[in-house]
């Protein structure tokens, strides 16, 4: 059985991911209130959530030329500045071009320091790579639990939310200079997780020392349309309440501006307990099985947090949504590559275009129907979405998929 050891450069990684998973975490309740500085609608406002789906489809064809020109570890502390200017630019940003611009900028980094940090996770602890990249998702949403508290806090004290945000500069500031402490180079290879796997394999490079998934291959490609639409249903869920729940505990259940932004760390509760305790089901209950549960219960969470006026009640629905959110994503990754037609390195940029779509298009449709109808009305997407899953779940398992291998652990905010 591997064992995962955890040394300098380990730290440094986790730190970094640690860095941009605030901003990740601190952007969601921030969508709102961008909407009252700027005086727009819900709509315009959602556009910030479509500048992250942009940065996921820019990054995707434009790492691997990064790292074949740069390599991996100066990718990625160039990416770390650039996420450090973006987010102080943003905090800058007044209008809403200007807003917008530097999210797309920070979000684009974000992105390639993400992909930087997966496959020199992997290459740094070969067969312990799993439990790595499973740590580093932990680190990513134990610090989401502090960014919207911090924004909130910070609306609070009549600063507004800029400071808050202003914070991952400072945090990667520090990370710069934990590198510089332990004085100690991050892995460099050019191995570009899932774009040159298999040159690594053929190779006998470091990919070679992780265990691949179980893919069958079945063929057919309307299962692994079908396993996109997972991808897409699920994605579309956590994007949806980590940029509208604030909001809608504002007009519905009467929370202030920044209790309702603060309250965006109860989601983020769910998600991290979620990821903890999590790993047990996988190893003992199918994938599909999974899913289905961590559906189920996002359901009764959603339905908690959507029907009631009562704050308490509400924050409460959004700790029980993050827990099933927590395994829905990577559960959808196993069908995905279960159902594969051509191996799981296809069918990993197949989920990274997937899921930036969601990104992108879920949050505008629900800000469009809240806009027209209500905010009541537009948070019913969210248990579509999710009966979308379930629907499209059993007739995958029920074409004989089994899915029963573990899930690999990352989530749809850390998808290139």
């Amino acid at each position: 059985m591997p064992r995962l050891t955890r040394d300098a450069t380990t730290w440094l990684l986790y730190a970094q991911i640690a860095a941009y998973g605030y901003f990740v975490f601190g952007f969601g309740p921030l969508v709102p209130l961008l909407r009252d500085e700027q005086h727009t609608s819900r709509f315009v406002a959602s556009l910030h959530g479509t500048a992250f789906s942009l940065a996921m489809l820019l990054c995707a064809p434009l790492f691997p030329r990064l790292v074949a020109r740069f390599g991996r570890s100066r990718t990625l502390w160039g990416a770390m500045g650039g996420v450090a200017v973006g987010s102080l630019l943003l905090a800058l940003a007044h209008g809403t071009v200007q807003t917008l611009g530097a999210t797309l900028l920070t979000a684009f980094f974000g992105c390639v320091a993400l992909t930087a940090i997966w496959p020199s996770l992997s290459d740094h602890h070969g067969a312990a790579g799993p439990a790595a990249i499973s740590e580093a998702n932990a680190a990513m949403s134990g610090i989401g639990l502090l960014a919207p508290l911090i924004v909130g806090a910070s609306v609070s004290a009549d600063l507004g939310w800029r400071p808050g945000i202003a914070v991952t500069a400072v945090l990667v500031l520090a990370v710069v200079l934990l590198g510089r402490l332990l004085r100690h180079r991050l892995p460099s290879g050019h191995q570009v997780a899932d774009a040159t796997t298999s040159q690594g394999r053929s190779a006998g490079g470091p990919a070679d020392r992780t265990p691949a998934p179980a893919v069958t291959g079945r063929g057919d490609p309307r299962l692994f349309l079908a396993a996109l639409g997972v991808i897409v249903a699920v994605a579309g869920v956590e994007v949806c309440l980590t940029q509208w729940q604030s909001d809608y505990l504002r007009e519905h259940a009467g929370v202030s501006a920044a209790g309702a932004t603060a309250a965006g760390a109860a989601l983020v509760v769910g998600i991290f307990v979620g990821r903890l305790l999590g790993a047990r089901f996988t190893l003992r209950f199918p994938a599909g099985a999974v899913l289905l549960g961590s559906l189920a219960f996002s359901a009764v969470g959603f339905a908690l947090f959507w029907a009631s006026t009562a704050p308490a009640v509400a924050v409460g629905g959004l700790v029980v949504c993050g827990l099933g959110m927590a395994l829905q994503f990577p559960m959808a990754i196993v069908l995905v590559l279960d159902t594969a037609t051509n191996g799981p390195d296809a069918a990993s940029s197949r989920m990274g275009y997937a899921s930036g779509t969601a990104f992108g298009a879920a949050p505008m449709l629900l800000a469009a129907l809240s806009d027209r109808i209500s905010p009541g009305a537009g948070f019913l997407l969210v248990p579509l979405l999710l009966a979308g899953a379930a629907v499209l779940t059993v007739l995958i398992l029920r074409a004989g998929v089994p899915a029963a291998a573990p899930a690999p652990t990352t989530t749809p905010e850390l998808q290139p």
